[in-house]
């Protein structure tokens, strides 16, 4: 710090309208102190620095081996890293086809079971028309029969009522017996269609 005397002159001048004549002197001593302190400080802190260099290029050896560790860990740490991400990319990718396998094997399965009670669902229905229409033919049968039977029994009735209206009575009446109707077939449960 280089002040010049006209510098010097100001700063008094100013210190002695602030402080005034009387405590001027007091104020110089505190500020003499402090300034020496002050360059006791700085000396000691330049002295300091200029060891802390000295011990820097002292220490330039070990911080560059220390360097050297903290790279090697770096890379050792990068190196793990890129092997556990490769490790768990493997992992997916078998979880992820094992998935798809699975899922390829389940929709097999399901197709295959469905094609299956198609079958027999197909099979069920055509038992099952075949007995509709063969009961249907055997009631379709009975009911024909049933008809014949009363048309034979009508008939018969018929010529009887015929002969005796006209009035002759030299045609014996007829000596067969009418037949019986057939009786219609018993119902058919739902279980027999079954």
């Amino acid at each position: 710090m280089d002040i010049g005397w006209g510098e010097l002159l100001i700063i008094l001048i100013v210190a002695l309208l602030v402080v005034g004549p009387d405590k001027l002197p007091a104020y110089a001593r505190k500020t003499a102190r402090f300034v020496r302190n002050f360059q006791k400080i700085t000396t000691g802190l330049t002295s300091q620095l200029s060891k802390a260099i000295n011990l820097d290029d002292e220490e330039d050896g070990k911080a560059s081996n220390f360097k050297k560790d903290l790279i090697e860990v770096k890379k050792s740490l990068e190196k793990d890293v890129a092997d556990l991400k490769a490790s768990l990319d493997a992992q997916s990718k078998a979880v992820s086809e094992t998935m798809e396998s699975s899922t390829k094997d389940a929709t097999a399965s399901l197709e295959q079971n469905a094609r299956e009670i198609s079958d027999t669902l197909n099979t069920q229905a055509g038992e099952l028309k075949a007995t509709l229409d063969a009961q249907a033919k055997a009631v379709s049968e009975t009911v024909e029969a049933g008809v014949k039977d009363a048309a034979a029994v009508l008939e018969q009735g018929a010529r009887e009522v015929s002969a005796a209206a006209s009035g002759s009575p030299d045609t014996p009446p007829s000596e067969e017996p009418a037949p019986e109707p057939t009786p219609p077939p018993p119902p058919v449960s739902e279980a027999e269609i079954y």
